[in-house]
């Protein structure tokens, strides 16, 4: 497992922090969860995932190769998380899809959102991966400004298509 450095955020919302003297630093965990953190995302506060953890899926995306899941962890269990997947082709280098960075909305605009997208950059990195990608609505503002600020470079041209599958896994 590749370990990543502990970051120090501020969380305004808690007394005595950012905006008063006396200050005190959150101590913020990024890193890239594993079997053993499964009860940590079970236990998730709505809202940073799209909707309801479902507890079938917790221990295979915590342990199927190239899937990558990797967490923001305050004192309150986890506030933030950046999920992808190694995609791997007879053709090409491996690439990494990125599918989505989440904080809960009592800790945005507190830089983890953007730690979590630079560790889960790194965690590619680590996999052997040659690039990343994903797609976003094209009215959601927030979430290409941070991919910009990590780089990303926005393309033109691309059409995405989804398909139900009627399987009752969505």
């Amino acid at each position: 497992m590749h370990l990543l450095p502990k970051l120090f955020l501020r969380n305004p919302a808690l007394p005595g922090t950012l905006g008063q003297a006396g200050s005190v630093m959150d101590a913020i965990e990024i890193r890239r969860l594993g079997l053993l953190d499964a009860d940590l995302v079970l236990s998730v506060r709505d809202g940073v995932f799209d909707g309801p953890v479902r507890p079938d899926q917790v221990a295979r995306k915590l342990t199927a190769p190239g899937q990558v899941l990797v967490g923001a962890l305050a004192e309150e269990g986890l506030v933030g998380m950046a999920s992808g997947a190694v995609v791997l082709m007879p053709d090409k280098a491996p690439s990494f899809y990125l599918d989505e960075i989440g904080v809960h909305r009592d800790w945005r605009r507190r830089g983890i959102g953007m730690a979590l997208g630079r560790a889960v950059l790194e965690e590619a990195r680590a996999l052997g991966c040659a690039g990343v990608w994903l797609a976003t609505e094209a009215d959601n503002a927030p979430a290409r400004a941070l991919y910009a600020r990590l780089g990303a470079e926005a393309q033109s041209g691309v059409v995405v298509y989804s398909w139900d599958l009627g399987t009752g896994a969505a």
